[in-house]
């Protein structure tokens, strides 16, 4: 697959709204579920905190499991009307809505639900009505103050930019013009870290009548080296209708990146490679295919964070004297240091030292390193037995806590295969879109150990391809277990 890389001049693009090396986003999505915590835990408290003064301070025995349960069910019903009324809306984090009406309206919704759930319990008891008084009132209170301060916080970060999504264009001709018009209206939270192209002169000519004047930013490799260094959230690909298959070409190679890719949908989705329907979606009136979303999105890069840095470092803290033997014994068994370093492609590509208990009697590193086979001669004796259970790989969760590799995700390969497997496989280097893994979805399947045919490497990376696109909690959880269990001793281990 070729594209055209003829050069173009730098230059900065006429940017409406912020400038590109602004402050890194943040999830819409993440900050609204964070307002809608708190205005569950807002209810929750108001509910349960008077309860517990009732009965420390004022001597009155309180059913603690009902109002419990009354203090859930409630909060509850609040997030749902809240959903219901469009408190929720993502599309106006900058005017986060704090209507008292709208609110108070839900919480009484909410409230008067609960009422006549327990009512026919409690009707005839004082303190219920003198605690579910105070409770609706210190709710409405708190849910309020809360709003009103989330709407100022969420305004100011709003304006530093920091819910802007940060998009790049490719393509300078005049559907780019047109789309670029929308793309620095301040409604839309975008910042356009600019246009590219490869084709300068040709496109300057379609331009022409066009609605906006940016520059060209640089060429595809320009905007892939942005796209690797994780300055960029989305690319929009506007080419004419005529080049559909340029368009195709891009979009190949714009899929290796950890951004949410899309094209004007004037062009049939035919054009891209074949698998599931593409989504569509908007910005202003100009539509857009969705030809991937950005990988662990939202909360998902939080939440395997928190898995990495968790897991990885109670797996270290409990195998520490597992790994001390070894090391002992690696030492003991052959001559040469305890472990075994090789710089790997990481995240976007960017090359790490990976670590590994030494188990050959050789340290290749460059140009030619050669896989190991069964029977190899450069495998010491102790090394056969730590490539057969996997415990060579142990040492890996210093990289896991270095924030350099991740427990699950697709296994690092040597430079040179990498820069190999590359050329000659299609879809490869979309591999590079998240962490590396110790283990994966690959490998709990058997597609581990040498890839001497086209076969085993095509497979391997069909399966990181779609762990990729299905990652969940859950899955990671499933893919440790059967690494445990199915996955740490295999035939293919060597």
């Amino acid at each position: 697959m070729s594209t055209a890389t003829s050069s173009v001049p730098t230059a900065q693009p006429a940017v409406a709204k912020r400038p590109p090396n602004g402050p890194r986003a943040w999830s819409r999505r993440v900050a609204i579920d964070i307002v809608g915590f708190l205005d569950i835990a807002g209810v929750l408290g108001g509910g349960l905190i008077p309860a517990v003064i009732y009965a420390t301070d004022g001597g009155i025995a309180v059913n603690f499991p009902m109002v419990t349960q009354a203090a859930l069910l409630t909060s509850l019903f609040c997030y749902l009307c809240f959903r219901h009324f469009g408190l929720y809306d993502i599309q106006k984090i900058h005017d986060l809505p704090a209507s008292p009406l709208k609110i108070i309206a839900a919480l009484g919704v909410a409230f008067l639900a609960a009422l006549g759930l327990g009512l026919p319990f409690v009707a005839g008891s004082t303190d219920f009505w003198m605690w579910y008084s105070v409770w609706a009132l210190a709710s409405t209170t708190s849910v309020l103050g809360t709003r009103f301060i989330a709407r100022y916080v969420l305004a100011r970060m709003t304006a530093a930019g920091m819910f802007d999504a940060r998009v790049a264009v490719y393509g300078f001709g005049r559907i780019a013009a047109r789309l670029e018009g929308f793309l620095k209206d301040p409604a839309y939270a975008i910042r356009l870290i600019g246009v590219f192209d490869d084709r300068k002169a040709q496109s300057a000519r379609e331009r022409q009548g066009g609605d906006a004047t940016s520059s060209i930013a640089g060429n595809l490799d320009d905007l892939m080296r942005l796209g690797r260094a994780g300055a960029i959230d989305q690319i929009i690909i506007a080419l004419p209708q005529a080049a559909d298959k340029r368009t195709a070409e891009i979009a190949r190679r714009l899929e290796q990146l950890p951004v949410s890719l899309h094209v004007v949908t004037h062009i049939s989705s035919d054009i891209l490679d074949e698998g599931p329907a593409h989504g569509v979606s908007h910005i202003g009136p100009v539509g857009l295919i969705d030809v991937k979303t950005k990988p662990l999105g939202d909360w998902g890069r939080y939440v395997k964070t928190a898995e990495d840095y968790v897991v990885g470092l109670l797996a270290l803290i409990l195998l520490s004297p597992v790994m001390a033997l070894i090391a002992l014994a690696v030492k003991l068994d052959s001559p040469g240091p305890v472990f075994f370093r090789q710089r790997r492609h990481g995240l976007n590509k960017r090359v790490i030292e990976v670590l590994k208990f030494r188990s050959m009697n050789v340290m290749e590193d460059g140009a030619d390193v050669k896989q190991a086979t069964i029977g190899d001669v450069r495998v010491t004796r102790l090394g056969r037995f730590l490539r057969s259970t996997s415990l060579d790989e142990l040492p890996q969760l210093i990289n896991v806590l270095k924030g350099e590799m991740s427990l699950i995700g697709p296994r690092p390969h040597a430079l040179v295969h990498d820069d190999h497997y590359d050329e000659m496989l299609e879809g490869y280097a979309n591999r590079h879109q998240v962490k590396p893994g110790m283990t994966g979805w690959a490998q709990v399947h058997g597609f581990r150990g040498p890839t001497e045919n086209d076969f085993k490497m095509r497979a391997r990376v069909e399966h990181d391809l779609w762990y990729i696109d299905n990652w969940s909690l859950w899955l990671d959880l499933r893919i440790l277990t059967m690494t445990v269990f199915v996955g740490l001793r295999h035939k293919n281990a060597l």
